[in-house]
């Protein structure tokens, strides 16, 4: 597949349209950089196209990009940039750019969103993805390494569904780790390896996980993400000194006290955090079968924000954090096509790379069929209500 070319001043032709793929959070990213150059887009193009205008400019579906004909692309997507990529090749477009050098730019941070603040803060993730392009490589733009079920909260609408579990449990970072190192060792590189849970610093021996991974050179950074409830112990804390490493902490409102307590900890012992406040969330309901058609599942992965939210448990990878919950609780089908058994793995390299190969090509999962497929760009319920008890769901197998 074709690699972009980092967009710059000299790389824009008047004669053309200009399109910025993703009117989302990298698309005001993109936007907010184009107006220190003095350019204007003239489209916004999107696969979820849930608003015609995104900041005075015409959102258009990829069907209407490629009626357009000859234009200019740049991909304002991180976790999406090499799908999108592919995709417009394989549609015909050549003009493809990525952000790496706009997201370089003296941005006017005052004027963005606090999501688009956090993401040109932490602009080495999208950097990171754009510059290391292969199409031979195999590379994650994140994994999900989950160390544990147990949460601090109880969100009823968690899409990750840690309301579901009775018993939660730590997972074993020890007995995990060959597991990890297998997959590690098939990869070639991986932007970021998020830790969480659950609440990950419930985990006493997260910091093992940090002290394995920050300096291994197929692994560019490694991030937690937390509620701010749980002040990690000192080997954590120690721990998160180390280079590469940020902790994202999501403020719900209900708990920014303890959100202050831990982030003067932080400032105390100089780690780098972001905190991110959320009003709302994405729905994707409950366990329940859904009767969707072969269409709409393929229609509501193609969409969701978790598509590519490759997630380790318990030995396990899987496609998407929710699949991975929904087989561990036995809410969903366990579908060996859809995650990869490393703890239990008896094949070649060859093998194990195919199949990690055919993980990322999957269009839809069986888990879809349990979900209300989450989109990027719809934000309808509270985020973080809680309730008292554990969620009763059924057990399909």
């Amino acid at each position: 597949m074709k690699s972009t070319e980092p967009f710059s001043k000299d790389k824009y032709n008047s004669n053309k349209k200009l399109v910025v793929y993703g009117a989302s959070v990298y698309g005001e990213l993109a936007k907010a950089a184009l107006e220190v150059l003095d350019i204007v887009p003239s489209y916004y193009c999107d696969k979820s196209k849930k608003r015609d205008v995104y900041f005075s400019v015409p959102v258009i579906s990829p069907e209407e990009l490629r009626q357009l004909g000859n234009v200019s692309i740049i991909i304002a997507s991180a976790d999406f940039f090499y799908e999108i990529r592919d995709m417009l090749c394989s549609m015909g477009f050549t003009d493809l750019y990525d952000m790496s050098l706009l997201l370089k730019e003296d941005l006017n941070v005052s004027k963005l969103s606090n999501r688009a603040r956090e993401m040109y803060e932490n602009k080495e993730y999208y950097i990171n993805i754009a510059v290391s392009q292969s199409g031979e490589k195999i590379v994650f733009n994140r994994i999900q390494y989950v160390v544990t079920e147990k949460c601090s909260l109880r969100c009823k609408d968690c899409s990750h569904l840690m309301p579901y579990y009775q018993f939660p449990k730590d997972a074993d970072i020890v007995n995990d780790k060959a597991a990890f190192e297998l997959l590690l060792n098939h990869v070639d590189y991986i932007a970021e390896l998020r830790i969480l849970g659950g609440e990950p610093f419930i985990n006493k021996e997260m910091y093992k996980l940090i002290e394995a991974y920050c300096d291994n050179p197929k692994i560019q950074s490694i991030s937690i993400y937390t509620n701010g409830t749980i002040i990690p112990n000192e080997e954590t804390l120690a721990a998160l000194k180390r280079k590469n490493v940020k902790v994202h902490i999501s403020d719900y409102k209900i708990n920014q006290e303890k959100i202050q307590i831990l982030t003067r900890i932080f400032d105390e012992n100089k780690i780098i955090y972001f905190v991110r406040s959320y009003d709302d969330w994405q729905d994707a309901g409950d366990t329940s079968y859904r009767g969707y058609s072969l269409e709409q599942i393929e229609n509501h992965f193609s969409t969701c924000f978790e598509r590519n939210g490759y997630t380790f448990l318990h030995g396990k990878l899987y496609r998407c954090p929710r699949s991975a919950h929904g087989m561990n609780l036995k809410a969903m089908p366990d579908t060996p096509d859809n995650y990869i058994d490393l703890q239990n793995w008896n094949g070649s390299p060859d093998d194990l790379k195919e199949k990690i190969k055919e993980l990322q090509n999957l269009k839809w999962l069986e888990s879809c069929k349990y979900c209300s497929g989450p989109d990027n760009h719809e934000r309808g319920i509270p985020a973080a209500v809680q309730i008292k008890s554990p969620i009763e769901y059924i057990k399909i197998y």
